[in-house]
């Protein structure tokens, strides 16, 4: 009997404020799959034929990609996407956790060849950056640097006391527009400000001090140059502010937002509605820390 198995891998959220392209958190979001050998490649999306052609299917793309790496062939299989809540496009690591699936996958069928770090490794050499890969690789929120030779990172977060207020509008920002926005060159006291506050901010989630979230997130890189690209989302800012919220920022490239705070079902209400004034039909959710990270079963 060939191989059958199953991967869970969790949406993440990245950047968080000044920790642009080495801070992400995995959250409750879910892509799960059943894998099987077959007798030819074929993906499904609870039984029927999956919508996105193979060549542009990330998870196909990171089992080649782990094949290559490991110079060895796999057999081949059936993919069923069983549960997908991850939005696509929407700064939640979607192309991440296709990314991470896609190397287990591969790594089973290898025998397991490659421990966790490992995969941590070749997930940022194909991703180019971190800080979605990682965290949802190992779960929980976790800081990363990286270069071609070395990746060293470390959790933060080991308790799920805080919750993430997710909210989406309904467009898309690519990643590539939402770094072409960039500038080249930065100030030096700019550099400095995320410098400093990402130290303190790391500091306050290691020992659960949340009452300076709001300065430490605030970030002078990357998000006032993408506030423009994501309609309200300062006036979105200002009104979790209002409601008492511990801290605001971009997730990801953006579009989507989040609001940091305690578990709060007022909050969470008077934000529906202060969102419900706004063009684009925004959602918000409540989301908690996912501290499990990838799994195969």
């Amino acid at each position: 009997m060939g191989l059958k198995f199953k991967v869970k891998v969790p949406g993440t959220s990245a950047n968080i404020g000044v920790g642009y392209d080495c801070l992400g958190v995995a959250l409750d979001y879910f892509l799960e799959l059943e894998v099987e050998e077959s007798n030819k490649i074929e993906f499904l999306e609870n039984g029927k034929p999956f919508s996105i052609p193979i060549e542009e299917n990330l998870i196909f793309e990171a089992i080649k990609y782990t094949e290559k790496h490991l110079v060895k062939n796999i057999p081949s299989y059936k993919v069923n996407i069983v549960r997908n809540d991850i939005p696509i496009s929407r700064g939640l690591g979607s192309s991440s956790s296709a990314i991470v699936a896609g190397i287990l996958i591969a790594n089973k069928f290898a025998g397991n060849v490659l421990d966790i770090n490992e995969v941590a490794k070749l997930a940022v050499e194909m991703e180019g950056h971190p800080d979605n890969v990682v965290p949802a690789i190992f779960g929980g929120m976790v800081l990363t640097a990286h270069d071609k030779e070395n990746l060293v990172c470390s959790s933060l977060i080991s308790s799920d006391d805080l919750c993430f207020y997710v909210m989406i509008p309904n467009f898309k920002l690519s990643t590539e527009k939402a770094r072409s926005v960039l500038p080249k060159m930065y100030l030096v006291s700019d550099a400095i400000n995320n410098i400093s506050k990402l130290g303190l901010l790391v500091n306050a989630f290691n020992k659960g001090e949340y009452d300076n979230l709001r300065f430490l997130l605030g970030d002078k890189i990357h998000q006032p140059y993408r506030f423009a690209l994501i309609n309200n989302s300062e006036k979105i800012f200002e009104a979790s502010k209002k409601h008492g919220a511990l801290g605001e920022y971009i997730s990801g490239a953006g579009p989507t937002l989040i609001s940091l705070n305690y578990d709060n079902d007022e909050f969470l209400e008077n934000m529906k509605k202060e969102l419900a004034k706004l063009s684009d039909n925004w959602t918000i959710e409540k989301k908690k820390i996912n501290l499990k990270g990838a799994e195969v079963y």
